[in-house]
């Protein structure tokens, strides 16, 4: 796996754009397919491991596992790979691009591998918790090789109750929306669903410091 490379100014200022205009933008090729491949082929490989643990709703004491709202098992990014630390430090130019450009003091992203299996979704929701609005922008990077549309497992973007984009999940797009402001939906996938969710997020001023 090589370094990471410098995202060109013209796919992040797409981005940025449709971000301000639409509050969501979607990006079919935005990663090289060599990134796209390994990424790929390390959620397969955790699968197959069994290292995927199912996702779970809601945060804190609200937080329950529920098949039927939300079916993917997920596995947590963290530059433990050279194809995470390559993804990360892509989406590092991203975030930086955006503060520059929106002054959003962004911080930090967290990320996470999804696989959903046939069968499985994810229903309408929106990405901010109640009363807990640190994740501003939602990505979704697509890892599968191949997509058609009679597979299912489109995202589908709403504007209160319309649908208004339904995106196939073809490797190498990225989605990227404004968190607490786009309802969202995974439809049921007819094959295995391979992606990776995040949340550039800012920092929890309310946390108490640590000495």
């Amino acid at each position: 796996m090589k370094n990471s490379k410098p995202i060109s100014q013209s796919k992040q200022q797409k981005v940025i754009d449709e971000l301000v205009g639409q509050r969501v933008s979607i990006n079919p090729g935005f990663f090289d397919a060599e990134l796209i491949t390994a990424l790929y082929q390390e959620l397969v490989g955790l699968e197959k491991q069994e290292q995927l643990r199912a996702a779970h709703i809601g945060k804190q004491q609200q937080r329950a596992q529920i098949r039927d709202i939300r079916g993917d098992a997920i596995h947590w990014i963290n530059a433990e790979t050279d194809a995470q630390r390559r993804f990360l430090a892509e989406m590092t130019q991203l975030q930086n691009a955006l503060n520059q450009q929106l002054f959003l003091g962004l911080t930090e992203l967290e990320a996470h591998y999804a696989h959903y299996p046939p069968g499985m979704g994810y229903q309408k929701h929106l990405d901010s918790f109640q009363n807990n609005n640190l994740r501003r922008i939602t990505i979704v990077v697509y890892l599968n090789p191949d997509w058609q549309k009679d597979d299912g497992g489109e995202l589908e973007i709403y504007d209160d109750d319309e649908v208004i984009a339904k995106v196939l999940p073809l490797g190498g797009t990225l989605v990227c929306f404004v968190s607490e402001e786009i309802p969202h939906k995974v439809a049921i996938t007819r094959r295995e669903r391979f992606s990776i969710a995040g949340w550039f997020r800012v920092r929890d001023t309310a946390a108490a410091p640590t000495s």
